[in-house]
């Protein structure tokens, strides 16, 4: 009735705790729920581990103890579950940390009022999922580890015969029996081995142990509480240990050091530290992330050393964690003790070497001073110096062999005073005495003194008197040195009479020279420097060279020794401008050279000014053109290049523009030269009126300027193009009472990264000029990459370097094709028009269609047909037996080149010295060319015909208009132009037009050809007409030169033996 009553208290008692602690826990956040009882060493342990890291974050908690170890009734369980589901319908908690598998238990009963609280439990028996099957829940479980410690016991008892597993009467005890049955299934063999017994009280466990022996062992797993509720106190353990008669092994860290061999035990406080983790983990997780998978805790296997010894067990047969009551080694045990001594020994050892290595030294440094003693002595006889130690009194005491010869002092005349012996000058006498008397003297005395030497005559003495250390009270002696220096003063006095004579060349010379100090300060300035900058010495010694220098920005000179060293002679040079006194500047050409003894600079200058400003004005001109004050080509091709490596980052954009004026050449014809000059110079100075400052202005050449514009849109270009095309309309020419309207075509070249070169830009530039001028001038024309106009023109400057290139590299080909008589007096003659035919690079040929309208366009025809005559009349004369059978050579020559006089002097040379009759030469012109110029043709028509060759007009009928030219013109052959015979045997017109061409030339007696006879009919055709002669595809295709004379000679041989 009493324990009942207790009973009953107690479960108030721990009701009105927990109610007590819900009334406190309003504030705070997280719930610990202990199964067990305070006090409980397992629980005290979780508890502590718990709350070392619950305090080391900070974490606000309450705890609570079920005391379900002592308190297992189900009235008992019943009211806790009610009281935390009141406290749970009230209260919420961040978390909910449990111990054991009673508080676990509760929880998931309660899982409805839990919800989604995060559980975190610990120290869970026979752990399963099933135990929080409803709750939010992770943790630590903690399952004892019985395999290894039945491995333990037999490595520890190798002849084990029976294992009693002890567990107790509480939920723990039934999970740790569940445990032990799985054990059993998965490991059969141990079925016999292995035997789990739950006494009823501690008495009976104690007779259980007693009854067993040394082949026997007891695993102490879980019995804490008997069947009574009783609960086993450390006291307890020890006596089971000393009951015994087997080894005792632990399941947890209980009873170690009470007697028990020890195991694979589970720790509390690391249960609870574990837990602690778990918690601050899931605390800082995000919002709706899952908990982390629960975990068993790892297990330690500690020892007690003497419990081994004792049941003769070797700890060295397995590798525990921890091992106690180990005895330490020796050397561990007495580490101090050793450790104080071994200082000891080291400490004496150290003095003693310090003793001995200072004995050593000293025995050295008496060895020395030995040594020592006896090299002075010796260095003071071998001295060449004069030294000799004189007292106070100034009578010598000691002196060395030297001075001994000097004064002619023997041992036995020691004792006079210095001074009196012979051959010393009075001022010398004087100062010895001066010096020697004075009282107390501390401070050393230096003279030159004279003596006159038997032999030697006068001798000038380097003289040094100093007092010798001595203690206070003795007397005072002073060592006499002295060194002759008559060689010396002799070679002052030399040098003293050579600076006289550089400092006499040095004001004389006629050249600017200045000395100067480390600070660039004038130490030294001659004359000449005094005139030329109209300053005296007084005023420029002192002062900084750069106050001189009529700019305030030049480096100074030691700067500039900074710079690289022009050359091998360490002479630097520079020319500067200076001001002068009275307000002139001049140029100087600096010669700076340093004096690496003295560290000062000597500065030599030549007055530059009148060769500095002939340099300028040649740099000024070999910038800029003369006549118009702008910018050279030369200077513009330079800029140019510049501008094509700013563009290479594809960010800026430049642009060129060329320019051709384009009534200058009525200016010159109609009023001379010196006016179109005055012409060009005013259109000049118009164009730069109106650029940007930033813009470069150049005179090409002739009557073409270029404009380079930087960082310039296509817009921007295109405005002012437009702005200088403007200016000149708006500003007429006017001299004396004549006034001409100026104009100008622009090429524009936007340069950008699509230009590849300086010339490309050039070339496109003047492409788009050329086009502007067709299209009717006063205007502006772009270059556009597709503009398909401009490329044709392009193509035709490459066709331009391609005949360069074929001309210097003999590249043009010689072609002929058959012209053949038409009638029958004519029609086997050897009659062909010489072609020409160019090779390029990769040997193929290339059209005349394609590359002679550019020759013509920029003015090398001359060049082509001067090849053409040349190699022609060359061809002719190599082969005689050949150029015999030939009748006629047409040869085309173009407009230009008639209207070029030098290559009319070299037809005319070649014609001459050529073998070939020229009778048989025809030279052919075209119509246009020849119209163009009328008087000119003219002109050269009559001296080729002069030379006895024929002029034939080719292309006649293209220009209808100037029909009545064909009387004046001197020709003997008219050759129809093609466009009218193709096609005659079809078209009317055509027909009636070659009739009329054919008629009028024959009745003037000209002989008519035909071009472009490419059918039988046009031939037929031709034929009935009356035409001479016909040339095209179908009468022969074009051939090279030897092969073609080569078929027509064979069928004039064929021929002339036929009618033999």
């Amino acid at each position: 009735m009493d324990i009942e009553r207790a009973y009953r208290v107690r479960i108030v008692g721990i009701i009105l705790t927990l109610m007590l602690s819900f009334a406190l826990q309003a504030s705070e956040n997280v719930l610990v729920v202990h199964s067990y009882h305070q006090g409980f060493f397992w629980t005290d342990n979780f508890q502590e581990g718990l709350a070392q890291r619950l305090d080391t974050h900070q974490i606000p908690n309450r705890v609570f103890y079920l005391d379900s170890k002592r308190l297992q009734t189900p009235e008992y369980f019943a009211r806790l579950e009610n009281l935390f589901k009141t406290k749970l319908e009230q209260e919420s908690f961040k978390a909910i940390i449990v111990s054991d598998n009673n508080a676990l238990n509760m929880m998931q009963n309660l899982h409805e009022y839990v919800g989604d609280t995060p559980v975190i439990f610990g120290g869970i028996n026979n752990y399963s999922p099933k135990l929080h099957k409803d709750l939010n829940a992770t943790g630590i479980s903690e399952n004892i580890d019985l395999h290894n410690n039945i491995r333990l016991i037999k490595k520890l008892q190798p002849n084990v015969e029976r294992v009693v597993v002890l567990t107790d009467y509480s939920v723990t005890g039934e999970a740790a029996r569940a445990q032990i049955a799985k054990y059993l299934n998965e490991n059969p063999e141990d079925r016999s081995l292995v035997e789990s017994v739950v006494p009823e009280s501690f008495d009976k466990l104690l007779d259980v142990a007693s009854g067993l022996n040394a082949e026997n062992s007891i695993l102490f797993w879980i019995y804490f509480r008997d069947k009574q509720g009783n609960v086993i106190e450390d006291v307890s353990w020890k006596t089971l240990n000393e009951r015994a008669n087997a080894p005792v092994y632990m399941a947890y860290n209980a009873g170690l050091g009470l007697g028990s061999v020890g195991g694979f035990m589970q720790d509390g406080f690391a249960n609870g530290s574990a837990v602690g983790e778990l918690l601050v983990k899931v605390l800082n997780q995000k919002e709706g992330e899952p908990l982390p998978a629960p975990r068993p805790i790892r297990t330690h296997l500690k020892l007690d050393y003497q419990v081994l010894q004792q049941w003769g067990m070797k700890d060295s047969a397995v590798l525990a964690d921890t091992i106690l009551n180990k005895p330490e080694p020796y050397f561990v045990q007495y580490a101090r003790e050793i450790k104080v001594l071994s200082m000891a020994v080291f400490i004496l050892l150290v003095v003693i070497g310090s003793l001995l290595y200072y004995m050593k030294r000293l025995k050295q440094s008496e060895t020395q001073a030995k040594q020592s003693q006896v090299l002075l002595e010796s260095i003071f006889d071998q001295s060449y110096q004069y030294i000799g130690i004189v007292d106070q009194f100034g009578k010598l005491v000691s002196s060395n062999n030297k001075l001994q010869d000097l004064l002619y002092v023997k041992g036995a005349q020691y004792g006079r005073p210095i001074w009196q012996y012979r051959g010393w000058c009075d001022e010398s006498k004087k100062i010895f005495k001066e010096y020697l008397e004075q009282i107390g003297q501390e401070d050393s005395v230096r003279f030159e003194a004279e003596l006159v030497r038997q032999h030697y005559g006068l001798s000038v003495l380097d003289v040094a008197i100093k007092p010798l250390p001595h203690e206070i009270g003795d007397q005072c002696h002073f060592l006499l040195e002295a060194q002759d220096i008559t060689a010396r003063k002799a070679t002052e006095q030399k040098l003293l009479a050579s600076e006289a004579d550089f400092r006499h060349y040095y004001e004389k010379q006629p050249v600017m020279m200045m000395t100067l100090d480390e600070n660039n300060r004038i130490q030294a300035v001659n004359r000449f420097a005094q005139e030329l900058l109209s300053y005296s010495s007084q005023q420029m010694l002192g002062r900084k060279l750069e106050d001189f220098y009529a700019g305030s920005v030049e480096l100074n000179a030691r700067q500039v020794l900074l710079q690289p060293k022009p050359h091998h002679l360490s002479v630097w040079r520079r020319e500067i401008e200076y001001t002068t006194a009275s307000g002139f500047t001049i140029w100087v050409r600096e010669n700076i050279r340093p004096l690496t003894e003295t560290h000062q600079l000597l500065i030599v200058g030549e007055d530059i000014s009148e060769t500095h400003d002939l340099s300028q004005q040649l740099a000024y001109q070999a910038q800029h053109d003369l006549l118009t004050g702008t910018y050279n080509r030369n200077f513009f091709e330079q800029q140019l290049q510049k501008a094509m490596v700013e563009v290479e980052g594809h960010v800026r954009t430049h642009a060129m523009l060329f320019l051709d004026l384009d009534q200058l050449k009525v200016i010159n014809d109609t009023v001379g030269h010196e006016a179109g000059d005055e012409a060009i110079a005013f259109c000049a100075l118009l164009i730069q009126q109106i650029l940007p400052n930033s813009a470069i202005l150049s005179r090409m050449g002739g009557d073409e300027f270029a404009v380079l514009l930087r960082d310039c849109t296509k817009s921007e270009a295109t405005d002012i193009a437009q702005s200088i095309i403007d200016q000149l309309n708006q500003h007429p020419f006017v001299r004396d009472d004549l006034t001409l309207n100026i104009s100008c075509s622009i090429g524009i070249r936007l340069i950008d990264h699509t230009a590849d070169s300086p010339q490309m830009v050039h070339a496109h530039a003047d492409t788009a000029c050329h086009a502007a001028k067709e299209e009717g001038r006063n205007r502006y024309q772009l270059y556009l990459l597709h503009d398909e106009e401009l490329k044709q023109r392009e193509r035709e400057m490459e066709s331009v370097n391609l005949v360069h290139e074929a001309i210097a590299n003999e590249r043009l080909q010689l072609f002929a094709q058959q012209i053949q008589g038409l009638d029958e007096e004519n029609a086997h003659q050897c009659y062909f028009e010489i072609l020409v035919r160019l090779v390029d690079s990769n040997g193929d040929y290339i059209s005349p269609g394609v590359f002679m309208p550019a020759t013509e366009r920029y003015n090398i025809a001359h060049l082509v047909d001067k090849f053409v005559v040349t190699r022609t009349l060359s061809w002719l004369d190599e082969h005689p037996e050949q150029a015999a059978y030939l009748d006629r050579v047409s040869i085309n020559v173009s407009g230009q080149s008639v209207g070029n006089q030098d290559f009319m002097t070299t037809l005319k040379d070649a014609l001459q010295q050529s073998n070939f009759p020229n009778h048989k030469i025809c030279l052919e012109i075209t119509e246009t060319a020849a119209i163009h110029s009328i008087k000119q043709a003219s002109q050269a028509f009559t001296e080729l015909k002069s030379l006895g060759c024929l002029v034939a007009l080719d292309d006649f009928g293209s220009g209808l208009s100037s029909f009545g030219y064909l009387k004046t013109l001197p020709v003997d052959i008219v050759k129809i132009d093609g466009i009218f015979v193709r096609d005659i045997d079809q078209n009317e017109s055509d027909y009636v037009m070659v009739r009329s061409i054919n008629d009028l030339a024959q009745q003037m007696g000209k002989v008519t050809v035909a071009e472009f006879v490419e059918s039988s009919a046009v031939m037929a055709c031709l034929s009935k007409l009356g035409v001479n002669y016909g040339q095209g595809y179908h009468i022969g295709m074009p051939k090279p030169l030897s092969e073609l004379v080569d078929e027509l000679v064979q069928e004039k041989r064929t021929l002339l033996t036929e009618n033999e």
